[in-house]
This record gives structure tokens, C-alpha cells and sequence, in this order.
């Protein structure tokens, strides 16, 4: 089968610090290629050309908006099968459209898959504390205090913002043969924007583990007493505004001065962050700036997320296989799909800062009970191993081409 992985920007293979869409896109076209002997192409919509490795036999930038001959061409030429769309941003899924045209006109299958939480677009995050760094450094104000008088004014902000997501969302559902989302109530999500009914033309595929190895449950007890936070540094959607206000609940418990807090990720709002540290007077927080996490997650003996949502956090399927005892709001619907509260990770209600607090603190002074879950975190993520989720997106490309490939033995 010859399969075509329409992206944001060109896929580079080998570059541990890309997104998490193109680490999960790599991760599938890989499976593809060595357990099927499937053929796997690239076409994306911005940037330069990289070096694509082995995974993938061609690629091509699409123009914006699309050249239509260019792109019937390379699908006739590659003798494409079946085309799966990864596009995210609002300007990208304008083109899908004219993608599907194009598609259909070779009888090629069209599958789009959902990398965000629909309707995650009404979600706010403005906070005072961005107001007050912003008049501090003598910056604009005004979009600030918009997010604001808009957080707080939910869920009637977010009920007139969803109605402007019903021609985008339409785009997707109207041009697609089928819809991949993260998580079923993520279906309902969706049909309430497009006011459609048809859940069939949806499918539910978690994203795959990106790394290859598991921690041996047997050194989860010799993990280091560090708390681990890796996200892109911005507000709204990750919040790590968040994480600081729990981290300075815990630096005032006097039985945790050999923890420490240790941030991994770059992005816009970093020098927010420095500022919430120096206001809150934290002296065991520390940013390592864009890393490979691995390291991190290998010796870390817990893991914070405090995003105000997600699609399908893939940092939780970086950490859990590595033994760390993972903590959440309950913010999205598919934190459920993942964690078990109590079992394998903690979940606590959303925005409850003393809460999590709380919850955290627990967790670092019962070292029995986090290297308990620890393990079963272990135990549980291998349900998002890439044989089983790679073969459930390769069996749903050959229901709808109706072609059969055979495993390599």
C-alpha cells in the first residue's frame, strides 16, 4: 500500500526535540513501512525541504493554496492509496477541500486525523498575574485583559466561539472519507459544531508510545526525588502558570527541601515564567530549555501536566513507560483513556491548584505508594504499544481501500 502523510511542515527524522504530531506521524509511517512493506510519502504544506531519512521514499511541498496539477500529479505518479492528513492550523484545513477533490478525482481515500480536542478553541486561560507582567515590562495590555474578561465570562464566550468553528469543522467532516479523533466523546464534541448525527463516519484511534523502550519496574525505586514538567512554555493551553502556583504550595512545606522542580521545553511564554518564579520566590525551580526529555523522564520520579486541554498529551506517553507517577487536571476527555486515578497516575478536579497540591505533596512523601504507581504505569501504557495501535490505523486504511497487506513475518 502507498501511503501519503500530508503535514504542516516537512518531516525531519531523528530530531528528538519535533512536536508531538510529527513524532507520532514518524512513529505510524515507520510501523508502516517495516511490519507492512508499505511505501510512505510526505507532502507538506510550509517550510524548506529536510532530510527525510528512511521512513519515507519521496516528498514534495504543496504549494498555498494548492497547485492542483502538482499535486494530482505526485498522487498519479506514487500511485497513492490512501492519503492521511495530520493539518491542524485554521489556514492549513482550508486546503483540505481541494486536497479531497484532488484525492477523490484518483479514487484515493481520505483520512484527517483530529490532533486537538474539538471545541478546544473556546477554552481561555487569562490570568491577572499576565496583566500584571505586562504592565511591569511596559507591554500592551489590551489582549490580555480581552482573554480575561473572556475566561471569566465562560461558558458564554465559549458558546458563541463554537459557533464560529461550524465552517471549519464542516471543511473537515464534509472532505473526509473518514475522522480520526482521539477519544469517543471527542465524536460528540465534533457533531455538536457541524450539527451532524453520523458517528460512523468517525473512528477512535489513540496515539501510539513514541519511544521503543519500558523502565524496568524493579528501578522505579531508584528514581531521583525531582518533579518533571515538559511542555511548550506558553499560556493559554499549557498553563505552566499552574504548575508554579502548586510548586510554590510544596516549596512551603518544609519536609520537601530535597525536591526539586525541573522544566524542559522552550516557547513564548519562558520569560512569563521567570517572572512568576522570582515573584513567588522559588528557589528549587529549574528551566533546561528545548532538551531531549528522555534523560529526564528516565531519572524523574514524577510527572506534572497542568494544560487547560489536550487532544492526546503524548508527554504522558513519554513518561508513563518510564516509570513516572504522572499527575493531571481533569481538563480533557481522554486524560480518562489514560489514567485510572489511583491506579496508574492521579487526576485532580480541574483548576483545584490547592487540590493538586495536596495530591502532589502525598505522592512525594509516600514513596511506597508513587513507586506503586509508578509500575502500573508502566504495566498499563504498553495498551499504546505501536503494534496495536499502528495495526488499528493500517486495518482501518484497508477497510477503506479494501486492500489486504500481510505483516512481514
Amino acid at each position: 500500500m502507498n501511503i501519503l502523510q500530508i503535514t504542516g511542515g516537512a518531516l525531519s527524522v531523528g530530531d528528538k526535540t519535533t512536536n508531538g504530531i510529527t513524532r507520532v506521524v514518524i512513529r505510524l509511517s515507520d510501523y508502516y513501512v517495516n511490519h507492512y512493506h508499505d511505501i510512505c510519502f510526505n507532502a507538506y504544506l510550509v517550510g524548506k525541504g529536510q532530510n527525510k531519512g528512511a521512513v519515507f521514499s519521496d516528498n514534495m511541498c504543496i504549494s498555498d493554496p494548492v497547485d492542483v496539477d502538482s499535486l494530482y500529479h505526485f498522487l498519479k505518479e506514487k500511485h497513492i492509496d490512501v492519503i492521511q492528513s495530520n493539518l491542524s492550523s485554521d489556514h492549513h484545513i482550508k486546503q483540505i477541500p481541494r486536497i479531497s477533490d484532488i484525492a477523490h478525482s484518483l479514487n484515493i481515500k481520505l483520512v484527517h486525523c483530529i490532533h486537538f480536542m474539538p471545541c478546544s478553541e473556546s477554552v481561555s486561560h487569562g490570568s491577572i498575574e499576565e496583566i500584571r507582567y505586562s504592565l511591569a515590562h511596559s507591554q500592551p495590555i489590551l489582549d490580555k485583559i480581552k482573554k480575561w474578561i473572556i475566561t471569566i465570562g465562560q461558558p458564554w464566550s465559549a458558546s458563541f466561539i463554537k459557533k464560529t468553528l461550524r465552517s471549519k469543522y464542516n471543511d473537515i467532516y464534509s472532505s473526509a472519507d473518514k475522522i480520526v479523533v482521539f477519544s469517543e466523546p471527542y465524536i460528540d464534541k465534533y457533531l455538536s459544531v457541524v450539527h451532524e448525527s453520523n458517528k460512523k463516519k468517525f473512528e477512535t484511534i489513540p496515539n501510539p508510545l513514541t519511544f521503543s523502550n519500558f523502565t524496568q519496574p524493579n528501578d522505579v525505586k531508584y528514581k531521583q526525588k525531582e518533579v518533571l514538567l515538559v511542555s511548550r512554555l506558553q499560556e493559554p493551553q499549557k498553563r505552566v502558570s499552574y504548575a508554579l502556583k502548586v510548586w510554590k504550595l510544596v516549596e512551603q512545606d518544609p519536609r520537601l527541601n530535597d525536591w526539586k522542580l525541573t522544566i524542559v521545553g522552550r516557547g513564548e511564554g519562558e520569560p512569563f515564567y521567570h517572572w512568576l518564579v522570582k515573584r513567588y520566590n522559588l528557589k528549587r525551580v529549574f528551566f533546561e530549555g528545548l532538551q531531549d526529555p528522555r534523560p529526564y523522564y528516565e531519572r524523574a520520579a514524577i510527572f506534572i501536566s497542568t494544560a487547560g486541554y489536550e487532544g492526546w498529551p503524548m508527554v504522558l506517553m513519554e513518561a508513563m513507560p518510564m516509570g513516572c507517577c504522572c499527575l493531571s487536571f481533569d481538563s480533557y476527555d481522554a486524560i480518562h483513556d489514560i489514567i485510572v486515578d489511583g491506579y496508574n497516575g492521579r487526576i485532580i478536579p480541574n483548576n483545584d491548584i490547592k487540590g493538586y497540591a495536596k495530591c502532589l505533596k502525598e505522592l512525594m512523601l509516600d514513596e511506597e505508594k508513587r513507586i506503586t504507581i509508578g509500575i502500573n504505569a508502566i504495566e498499563s501504557s504498553h495498551r499504546f504499544s505501536i503494534d496495536i495501535i499502528g495495526k488499528r490505523w493500517h486495518d482501518l486504511f484497508e477497510e477503506l481501500t479494501e486492500k489486504v497487506v500481510l505483516p512481514l513475518l
